[in-house]
């Protein structure tokens, strides 16, 4: 059976006075930042929604028109608002 090695006087000084964690400066930049993902994970649903009306029209699933119409639609939801409004309806 091995013997388990025990921590330096440094390793437990170390362990015993965890680091603070960063805390923000810029609380502009971290309030774009969030914005810029939540706009980019909106853009991707749509895109998402987009390529689903594609494929269900192109294997006959829905008619040109309703295509049409759900495109059309999706041209009005704001990309910021996707994200949001998508995840909801997906979800519940």
């Amino acid at each position: 059976m091995n013997a388990v090695p025990k921590l330096s006087q440094e390793a437990r000084q170390a362990v015993a006075e965890p680091k603070a964690v960063p805390v923000a400066k810029d609380q502009a930049t971290e309030w774009v930042l969030a914005r810029a993902r939540s706009m980019s994970a909106g853009l991707r649903l749509l895109q998402f929604e987009i390529d689903d009306i594609g494929i269900s029209l192109k294997n006959g699933w829905i008619t040109a028109e309703h295509a049409q119409g759900a495109l059309a639609a999706l041209e009005q939801v704001p990309a910021y608002v996707a994200s949001i409004f998508y995840s909801q309806e997906h979800t519940g």
